[in-house]
């Protein structure tokens, strides 16, 4: 296989981050084409299959081929937010009106924070204690998800 959306990756989570540029750069519903979002897919399935990297824990490569999944499932939800924070997936926003969408597709509410989370099986949360979202973010890294506005509209 030919690579070439997925150059110079040595990590997982340089992997996840151009994952994440690629699929919001060039889905179908953001101004992209399907074939297009379909090679970015196989090519990522097969850095998941075939890593050029370690995988630091062994659920890590299971836990990867799930988010193109979720992602695609709330992509095109109007007014929220999509941010990584760590392995995390984290929405906030206009999620009142997605609650239902946001349960099948796997995630849970944090009543605390009040957002919406997606995590790996592997990675529960043991501690107890509420910790704020900014001390998450400051603790493992964020990168919010942009989403493009619909360039179609009607005048």
């Amino acid at each position: 296989m030919k690579k070439t959306y997925f150059t110079n990756i040595s990590s997982l989570e340089e992997l996840k981050k151009r994952y994440k540029e690629l699929a919001f750069k060039f889905h179908p519903d953001k101004g992209g084409d399907t074939a297009t979002m379909q090679e970015i897919n196989r090519e990522y399935q097969y850095f998941c299959e075939h890593p050029t990297f370690e995988f630091k824990h062994s659920g890590d490569k299971e836990d990867l081929l799930i988010y193109p999944d979720v992602l695609a499932k709330i992509i095109n939800f109007k007014g929220i937010v999509i941010e990584l924070i760590g392995a995390w997936l984290w929405v906030s926003g206009n999620t009142i009106a997605y609650k239902k969408e946001l349960k099948e597709a796997g995630f849970w509410f944090a009543p605390k924070k009040l957002m919406w989370y997606f995590r790996p099986d592997g990675l529960k949360s043991h501690k107890h204690d509420p910790i704020d979202i900014n001390a998450i973010r400051n603790k493992y890294g964020s990168d919010v998800i942009k989403q493009k506005e619909n360039i179609h509209s009607l005048h």
